[in-house]
C-alpha cells in the first residue's frame, strides 16, 4: 500500500470513531419522556394541589345537598367517594341523546347531542356524571375547582 493510501484509510477510520463518540454523546443529552407515575387508583401522582392538566372523570351521583351546592360521587371503579362542591363558574349541562328511531341520522351520518343548561336541583341519585377538573384526584376527597359536570342520559 502507499503511503497516501494508509493516510486515507486512517482519517476515514478516525472520521468514523469520531462520528460514533459524538453520536453517543448527543444521544446520553437527549431527554427521554418519562412517564407519569399512577397511583394504586388509577389517578395521576401530582406533588401539587393542582396539575394544571384538565383531568376527567366519570361517576355516578350517590347524593346531593342543594343548600350547600355539593354532589357526593363515587367514581367509576373506585370505592371512595368525592365530594365536588359546585361553584357559579362550574357549567353544568345534561347531553339529550335522541329517544326516537326517527331522530338518528341515516347511514354514515353524524349525530350531535343537544346540550341543556341545568342546575343542582337538576341532580338525581344514581344519574351518571362526567368531571372535568385540573384538581389532581390523587388522595383527595373533595373537588373544589370543577370546571364541567355533564350528566349523560
Amino acid at each position: 500500500m502507499s503511503k497516501n493510501t494508509i493516510i486515507v484509510l486512517g482519517v476515514v477510520i478516525v472520521l468514523i470513531i469520531g462520528g460514533i463518540i459524538v453520536f453517543s454523546f448527543l444521544q446520553k443529552g437527549k431527554i427521554a419522556p418519562e412517564e407519569e407515575p399512577v397511583s394504586e387508583e388509577g389517578f395521576l401522582e401530582e406533588s401539587g394541589e393542582e396539575s394544571g392538566e384538565t383531568i376527567s372523570l366519570s361517576a355516578t351521583v350517590l347524593s346531593i345537598d342543594i343548600e350547600n351546592s355539593f354532589l357526593i360521587v363515587k367514581p367509576e371503579n373506585q370505592e371512595k367517594e368525592i365530594k365536588v362542591i359546585i361553584k357559579e363558574e362550574t357549567k353544568m349541562i345534561k347531553l339529550g341523546l335522541p329517544t326516537d328511531p326517527e331522530d338518528l341520522p341515516k347511514e354514515g351520518g353524524v349525530f350531535t347531542p343537544t346540550e341543556e343548561k341545568i342546575n343542582i336541583s337538576d341532580f338525581h341519585e344514581g344519574d351518571k356524571l362526567f368531571i372535568k377538573t385540573t384538581t389532581n384526584l390523587v388522595d383527595k376527597t373533595e373537588l373544589d375547582d370543577v370546571e364541567l359536570i355533564q350528566i349523560l342520559s
